[in-house]
């Protein structure tokens, strides 16, 4: 016991600063995901052949293959083309590309789910497309994605840990780095999944205590 609280005292806050590196890997990556999520939406809800046609191999691609591939892609196969860019650059880059692809499926599941007839009432009052989108459409649609968006936002801190392969130090890049040092892995995983826990455990229970709400409606 006096032996882990050591290990602790010694490696727990190098891991800790990990986690602001997580967090803002996520943060950013998530403005990323939903510019792109929306953008792809849109454009395959536009009617217009060739851009819905684009959004949806994008879509397809990314789902259909693996975020540590496109990273690798991003980070060391960009360089054939004389493109370097730094680790948490790609590693933004990639995640935004990844989470972009999944968000728009959730934003054109919430959009789809508003009766057509709000969109139609909206523009019998004189409102255009975007308008009525933004007043009448995506304020409901947004009620509708919160659930899902918020294990969709579980789910991008999770992914966060492939940064590791490209030694950005977020949480798992530096417990990888301390156990390496002590020796002492299930020691040192043990305080990562207790960060991991600490920062996905309450958009958890945020996120079933939304469905919950939804469901008694």
């Amino acid at each position: 016991m006096n032996d882990y609280l050591q290990l602790l005292q010694t490696y727990f806050p190098y891991i800790a600063k990990g986690a602001i590196v997580t967090l803002e890997l996520t943060v950013f990556s998530l403005i990323g995901s939903v510019v792109i999520g929306l953008l792809a939406t849109f454009a395959k809800m536009s009617g217009i052949r060739v851009l819905g046609y684009v959004a949806g191999i994008y879509i397809e691609l990314i789902r259909a293959t693996p975020a540590l591939l496109q990273l690798f892609i991003i980070y060391f196969g960009l360089t054939s083309f004389g493109i370097r860019l730094e680790p948490m650059a790609a590693a933004i880059i990639t995640l935004s590309l990844v989470g972009g692809a999944y968000a728009a499926e959730i934003f054109r599941a919430g959009i789809e789910a508003v009766d057509r007839g709000q969109f139609e009432a909206a523009r019998s009052l004189g409102m255009s497309t975007p308008l009525a989108m933004r007043r009448i459409i995506l304020p409901q649609a947004g009620v509708i994605i919160l659930p899902p968006f918020t294990n969709f936002i579980i789910s991008m801190i999770k992914d966060t840990s492939l940064a590791l392969t490209i030694s950005v130090p977020e949480i798992m890049y530096r417990s990888y780095d301390a156990s390496s040092q002590s020796y002492r892995s299930m020691a040192i995983y043990s305080m990562a999944a207790i960060l991991y826990l600490a920062i996905c455990l309450p958009l958890s229970r945020f996120a079933k205590r939304l469905e919950r709400r939804r469901a008694a409606q």
